[in-house]
């Protein structure tokens, strides 16, 4: 693979069909939306798609793609840089993202409280739904996620009305899904979104953290069918 910076402000083009897997496209607005939506065509994950009302100068969408580097060498040293950006800019989703991040690689309980307060504070966002989905997956509530998903388990089918998607919302929210179905004991379906997240970033830290996830779920299967075998 190209060096990683030669990668920032990477911009991938989706076509968009009308049906994701067999299933209709939703025109369900979120909950903040009154007006008709209707479904993008074209899809955009890129660098710049931050979803903020804030206008975001080029010094500072060139910090969080460096910060995503940052994190991939060594997760823990960014924590005060990254609570600090917090502080000083408390509308950009993207930092508290990368918290929780670091937290669920580092395997920290506070991942819990971080997931909990991103989507209490933005529950109809692509990183208030990676809140609700970490903090069900570390409270050992994975049968809340599909409800709470209505069974939707792409981004584009979440937000139709959405042209662009910032990467790492993208994917931390693969990440997200393929840890509920590891955890689940579903590697096949796991690996699904391990692939997706090798079509964006081949190197991403978070494909250590998800195969771990994959080998503990998976051998938590095989002892619930050995266990079951016993009983008969």
């Amino acid at each position: 693979m190209a060096d990683r910076k030669s990668n920032r402000r990477k911009k991938v083009e989706i076509s968009e069909s009308k049906t994701i897997e067999g299933q209709e496209l939703s025109a369900k607005p979120p909950v903040e939306e009154k007006r008709k939506i209707y479904p993008s065509t074209v899809v955009s994950v890129t660098w710049d798609a931050l979803n903020t009302k804030r206008k975001v100068n080029d010094e500072i969408k060139t910090e969080i793609s460096e910060l995503y580097y940052e994190i991939q060498k060594k997760p823990s040293a960014q924590i005060e840089k990254i609570n600090q950006l917090i502080q000083e800019y408390p509308d950009l989703q993207i930092f508290q993202g990368y918290l929780l991040m670091i937290y669920i690689i580092e395997e920290d309980e506070r991942a819990v409280d971080i997931a909990e307060n991103l989507f209490n504070k933005y529950p109809d966002f692509m990183f208030g739904k990676i809140g609700f989905i970490e903090s069900a997956i570390l409270r050992g509530d994975l049968n809340s996620i599909p409800d709470f998903l209505e069974n939707k388990y792409d981004y584009k089918q979440l937000f139709p009305q959405r042209g662009a998607f910032h990467i790492v919302e993208v994917l931390h929210f693969y990440f997200s899904l393929g840890r509920y179905y590891a955890v689940k004991g579903m590697p096949k379906e796991a690996n699904v979104y391990m692939e997706h997240i090798k079509s964006i970033d081949e190197d991403s830290i978070l494909l250590k953290k998800l195969q771990k996830d994959m080998d503990k779920g998976s051998g938590v299967k095989f002892y619930q069918k050995v266990l079951r075998r016993f009983k008969k």
